[in-house]
C-alpha cells in the first residue's frame, strides 16, 4: 500500500549488489554502492520476474528472465523487453537501517524540441510500439499513428506457444496494455498497408487512403510460411504467428487428441512441449534427426531432444508428402509412405519478411532490405525489426534477426533517431525460449560457427556454450548458467568481450561485466 514503510538493515544490503526487503505482501528492492541506497519496485515491469534474482554489471541491473535492463542509478529504462522505467521510492536512513517508502517518486518529466511534428508507424509488433513508447516516453508530444492490418490492441507475440496453448486462454491475457492508444496518445489505423513510398514519404492503403508524416518506421514484421503440399488448406491446419492464430489453435486443441508439428524450430518446439502439457499426443516431423543441431551444436541439441522425449513428445524424421483427410485433417503422409495419425496439424516452416509492398527497393536473398547502422532508408523513412538486414556490430555480418526483443530495440533506435540522436545501431541480439519448463537464452549472432567452447553439463540441461569463429567469441547459448550468460551479454554489448582463448582457458565473466560500464 501507498505509503507502507519496509526497514532492512544496512548489513544486509551488500555493497555494490542489492537485496529485497518485505513488509506483509509489500516488497521493494535494495540496492547499495558508494552513491548510497536506492529503492525500486521488486518486480520487473515486463512478466513480473523477482529482480533480487538479477544480475548486476557495470551501472546496470538486468533481469533474470528475459535480460529487461535498468540504470541502476535511477530505475531508468536501458534496454527492452521492458517498455517502462522502474518505480522508484524514497529512501531514509535511520540508524543501521535504511527505511523505504512504498510511495513512488514522481517520474522526471521529459521534453524534447523535436523537428518533426508527425511520426508514422507501419505495423503494430514489438518494433512499431517500442518506438512509439520511446518516443512518450522521451517527451515527444508530436502525433503519432499505428496502422496495420491487426485490430487487437498490441500484444506480446512471444507468448503464443508457450502458456497461451498449454490451457484455454483468454486473448487478453498476452495484451501489452489494453488501453494502449489512449494511455499513449496514439491514433490506430486498421488497415492492410498495400504500398510505402521511401522516396515520396508516403504510406497507400488497401481502402485507397494515403497517408504521410515527417518520419516513417516501417516494422511490418513477417508472413508466416505454409508450404503448397497437398492438403495445407484442410479444416485444423494451422500456422502460428499472430493471435487469431494462437486463439485457433488453442480452440481445435480443446476438441483434439494427436499434433503433428511440422518443423523442428522454436515455434513448432515450443507449441510441442505446451500442447503437450495440455494431454495432448504430440509427434514433432521434421527433416533434421536432431532439433537445433545447426544453430546450437549436437550436444545441446540431442540434450534438448532427449528432454522433450521425455516429456511425451514423439520425434519422427522425414519430409510431408501430403496432409491427408476429407475436408478435415486426418494424418500427415510422409514423402518414405508413413502415416502419423494428426486431429490437428500444425506447420512450422519459417516466416517471410514483408517488404513487398517497399517500393523502389530489392530485398537481399535472406529477404530482408539492407541498410546501414543508422537503419535508414530514406530521408526520413528508416526500417526495424525482422525486415530489417543490418550491420550486426559484434559479428561484424549482415544480419537479418528474427528477435522479438532485438525489434524492440531497433524500434528504440529510430525513436531516438526521430529525436535527432543519430549514430548506429549497436545493440546485443538475445532472445529466449521456453522449452517445456527449461528457458533457454540466446545472445549474440553466429551465422556459423568453427568450434563450440562447452561449459557445464549439456545432457543436464545445465551448461553455457559459446560460439567461436577463429579466435573471437560472437554468441552463446544458456540454459541454467544466468550470471554467467547476463555477463556475456553485456561485455558483448558494449565490445569487451574476452577471446575465445581467454574463455576456455576459464576468464571470470561475471566479474569482467560488474565493473564495466
Amino acid at each position: 500500500m501507498p505509503g507502507t514503510e519496509i526497514r532492512l538493515a544496512l548489513d544486509a544490503i551488500p555493497m555494490g549488489g542489492m537485496t529485497e526487503g518485505a513488509a506483509g505482501d509489500e516488497k521493494a528492492l535494495f540496492v547499495r554502492d558508494a552513491s548510497g541506497v536506492r529503492a525500486f519496485q521488486a518486480k520487473c515491469p515486463h512478466l513480473g520476474a523477482p529482480l533480487a534474482k538479477g544480475e548486476i554489471c557495470g551501472g546496470r541491473l538486468y533481469c533474470p528472465w528475459h535480460k529487461a535492463a535498468f540504470a541502476l542509478a535511477d530505475g531508468t529504462l536501458e534496454e527492452p523487453p521492458a517498455l517502462d522505467s522502474l518505480t522508484r521510492y524514497p529512501v531514509r536512513i535511520e540508524g543501521c537501517e535504511a527505511v523505504a517508502t512504498l510511495t513512488p517518486e514522481p517520474a522526471p518529466r521529459k521534453s524534447v524540441a523535436a523537428t518533426v511534428e508527425s511520426v508514422l508507424v507501419v505495423g503494430s509488433g514489438a518494433a512499431a510500439i517500442a518506438c512509439a513508447k520511446t518516443l512518450r516516453r522521451e517527451g515527444y508530444a508530436g502525433r503519432i499513428t499505428l496502422v496495420g492490418r491487426e485490430a487487437h490492441p498490441p500484444y506480446d507475440r512471444t507468448k503464443l506457444s508457450k502458456q497461451f496453448l498449454a490451457k484455454p486462454t483468454p486473448p487478453d491475457k498476452v495484451l501489452i496494455e489494453p488501453d494502449f492508444a489512449q494511455s499513449n496518445q496514439v491514433e490506430r489505423v486498421t488497415e492492410e498497408v498495400v504500398k510505402v513510398d521511401p522516396a515520396r514519404r508516403d504510406v497507400t492503403l488497401k481502402d485507397g487512403r494515403t497517408l504521410t508524416a515527417d518520419a516513417i518506421l516501417v516494422a511490418t514484421g513477417s508472413r508466416a510460411v505454409m508450404p503448397d503440399f497437398p492438403g495445407h488448406d484442410l479444416d485444423g491446419v494451422f500456422t502460428l504467428r499472430s493471435l487469431d492464430d494462437a486463439v485457433r489453435v488453442s480452440e481445435a486443441a480443446g476438441a483434439a487428441k494427436t499434433v503433428v508439428v511440422v518443423g523442428a524450430g522454436f515455434i513448432g518446439m515450443e507449441a510441442a512441449a505446451f500442447l503437450t502439457k495440455r494431454g495432448l499426443s504430440v509427434t514433432v516431423l521434421a527433416r533434421e534427426a536432431v532439433p537445433f543441431a545447426e544453430r546450437f551444436g549436437e550436444a545441446v541439441g540431442a540434450a534438448l531432444k532427449r528432454y522433450h522425449a521425455g516429456n511425451g513428445v514423439t520425434f519422427e524424421t522425414g519430409s510431408v508428402a501430403r496432409i491427408a483427410g476429407s475436408g478435415r485433417v486426418e494424418a500427415v503422409e510422409t514423402e518414405d509412405g508413413r502415416r502419423l495419425p494428426a486431429d490437428i496439424v500444425l506447420v512450422g516452416a519459417g516466416a517471410k519478411p514483408e517488404t513487398d509492398m517497399v517500393a523502389g527497393i530489392e530485398a537481399e536473398e535472406g529477404g530482408g532490405l539492407k541498410v546501414g547502422g543508422d537503419l535508414k532508408l530514406a530521408d526520413g523513412v528508416w526500417i526495424a525489426g525482422d525486415i530489417a538486414a543490418f550491420p550486426e556490430m559484434a559479428s561484424g555480418e549482415t544480419a537479418r534477426i528474427e528477435h522479438w526483443r532485438l525489434a524492440q530495440q531497433h524500434g528504440t533506435h529510430v525513436a531516438h533517431a526521430i529525436l535527432g540522436r543519430g549514430g548506429a545501431f549497436a545493440g546485443a541480439p538475445f532472445f529466449w525460449s521456453n522449452q517445456g519448463d527449461k528457458r533457454l537464452d540466446y545472445g549474440g549472432y553466429a551465422k556459423a560457427f568453427d568450434r563450440v567452447v562447452l561449459q557445464g553439463d549439456a545432457a543436464a540441461l545445465d551448461f553455457i556454450a559459446y560460439y567461436v569463429t577463429g579466435d573471437r567469441v560472437t554468441a552463446a547459448c544458456s540454459i541454467g548458467r544466468n550470471g554467467a550468460f547476463t555477463a556475456f551479454l553485456h561485455l558483448l554489448g558494449l565490445g569487451r568481450l574476452p577471446s575465445a582463448a581467454e574463455i576456455e582457458a576459464g576468464a571470470d565473466l561475471p566479474a569482467l561485466a560488474k565493473e564495466a560500464a
